[in-house]
Parts: C-alpha cells; structure tokens; sequence
C-alpha cells in the first residue's frame, strides 16, 4: 500500500510541475535540432524560424545540427529529449515518413513526437556533371537503358529524399541507375562536381549557383510545378514523366509528451511568423514554399505520408541495406 501512494504522490507531483512549467514558459534558451548538416534545407529554414521565434519568446533559440545516417541521428535525439518544451526537432517526410518505410528507425513517428506545425516544401533538381552527354530526361533515360547499372546517382544516403526521388525515377521510366549513398548530400554534390558520379537530386539552395555557374548541368525540377530560381526548367512530369512529383515537407515537433498548452503556444508563433512577408520572402529566395498548419492538420498529414511513401518504398524495392 505504501509503495502504491507513493507511486501515485510521484505521479501528481510530476503532473503538477509540468503545469507549472508550462505557466511560465518559457524561462530559459531553447534548442531546434536540424537533423542534417548545415547549409541544406533544414538548415536555412531552421535558422530563420529560430530568430523568429526567438523575438516572440523572448528567449534564445539555438539551432544544434546533429547529422548523420540520413536524419535518423539527429530525429532520434530530438525524440528523446524531455518533453519540455525547450527541444524541437526539424522533422520531414524525410525522417517521419521515408525512413521508417525503409529500415527500423530507432523512433515512432507518431507515438515519440506532437507535432507543432508545417513550416514548407522544397523541391529538388536532378543535375548531371557537364560531362554526362544528356540535357533532358528522355536522354538521361536512353543513356541510362543502355547502360544499366553503370550510371550511378549519389544521395544524402539511404532513405533520404535525394535517395528516394533517383528511385522513383527509376521506378516510373524503368531506368536502373545505381545508388551511391554518401553521410550527406553536400559530399555527394562535391562528387558529382568531380565527376565520380553522374547524376544527383540537390536542393537549390545547394546548386543554384553551380548551375548558374555552368559546373553542374540541371535537367528538371522533381516538384509538380516550375520553380521559381529557375522558371525556363521544366519539371520530370513535363519531360515525359507524368504524374512524377517529389518535394521536402518539412516541419517542427517536440517530444510527444510535451504539454498540449505549449505545443498550442510554439503553433500560433510559428504559423504567425510563416504569415510575414519577411519570411515569405527569405523562404521564395531559396525556392521554399510557406506551409502552416495545426498541430491535428499536421498529425495527420504525417499519418498520410507513412503510408504513401511505405507504398513507393515497396514499389521501388528500395530498402536499407
């Protein structure tokens, strides 16, 4: 009996100084954990919404890059901080949807994080090195039909977007382009500016300049619509692919046992700072689209993607090794 109260005065007191904290929150700095490495989309975007975030809280906001085995490092940190409020976690259908289709991911998508809200999508470019004798996808095809295999195209690694996106390639042209996995998609770019691979999937925010500057070739935009950055490139549907769309969502979450008062809190900032014109404007320069949402319109969305991307995986035959 005595084991029995105390088990239960523990639980009380826990509960009553989680919502004492969450009064007065917050107190102290708080952290954004972008699970990749610094300079790519989750990056740009973290580091904009962290200074917005910061003026609203009146708090620091820090941004932690923790990259490493495409996401999973940095997302599993991000899963098991204390659920606070003071640690949110850059997360995407990357991370929430592609890599648990493909391997065991040490973290539940839907039972170790509350989302708090979408924050944008970002599309990809399939670029060859100058090189690769093709300036569209119909010949990349050709070339790469006619030798299987030997065209490799490098990624940020197994189940990252840029992985997945060469394999839906693959899957709806019937190519069989080799994959090359590397610890990020920067190294895979550099690569691919060497000439030891031949075709990558890069966020603009990465090749923009190389291709203006002529050291990568761009053939499509993987988004369903043209971007922005580049208005004469036509998308992979456009170029004999129909129905080919792949971008990055991506958003932020905290751990799944953060009180609903703060997860409500930290929504209305961000769908607030999403609503500025700075931000827009920042986000459009790095051809990133705005998105918000609700914490419940977020949560389902990623209930959606799970299954979506669990099909395409399948389809694809594309598993962790």
């Amino acid at each position: 009996m005595k084991f029995h109260l105390v088990a239960a005065w523990s639980v009380v007191m826990a509960t009553l100084a989680i919502s004492a904290n969450a009064q007065s929150y917050p107190t102290r700095p708080l952290r954004i954990i972008s699970p990749f490495s610094a300079g790519g989309s989750n990056d740009v975007v973290a580091r904009l919404i962290s200074a917005r975030l910061s003026e609203t809280l009146g708090q620091p906001v820090i941004v932690e890059n923790r990259a490493g085995a495409g996401g999973v490092v940095g997302t599993e940190v991000g899963a098991r901080a204390a659920p606070d409020g003071y640690t949110l976690t850059v997360v995407s259908n990357a991370t929430l949807a592609i890599v648990p289709a493909m391997q065991k991911a040490p973290y539940d998508p839907l039972r170790d994080f509350a989302p708090v809200g979408l924050m944008g999508s970002a599309p990809y470019v399939v670029v060859v090195h100058p090189a690769v004798p093709v300036r569209n996808i119909q010949q990349l095809a050709a070339l790469v039909k006619s030798r299987p295999r030997q065209v490799e195209f490098g990624s940020g690694g197994i189940g990252t977007p840029g992985h997945l996106a060469g394999e839906m390639l693959n899957t709806m042209t019937g190519m069989k382009m080799a994959h090359v996995p590397y610890k990020a998609g920067n190294l895979a770019l550099n690569d691919l500016l060497g000439g030891h691979i031949s075709v990558t999937f890069s966020n603009t925010i990465t090749s923009s300049e190389l291709i203006k500057a002529g050291r990568v070739r761009a053939l499509a935009a993987t988004s369903a619509k043209r971007i922005g950055a580049f208005p004469e490139l036509p998308t992979v549907a456009e170029s004999g692919v129909p129905g080919y769309d792949f971008t990055l969502w991506l958003g932020l979450a905290t751990p799944s046992a953060t009180p609903a008062s703060i997860v409500q809190q930290l929504n209305k900032i961000l769908v607030k700072a999403l609503h500025e014109k700075f931000l827009h404007e920042r986000f459009a320069a790095q051809s990133i689209e705005v998105l918000t949402s609700t914490p419940q319109e977020f949560a389902e969305k990623i209930k959606r993607d799970m299954v979506v991307y669990a099909k395409l995986v399948r389809d694809a035959g594309a598993r962790a090794e």
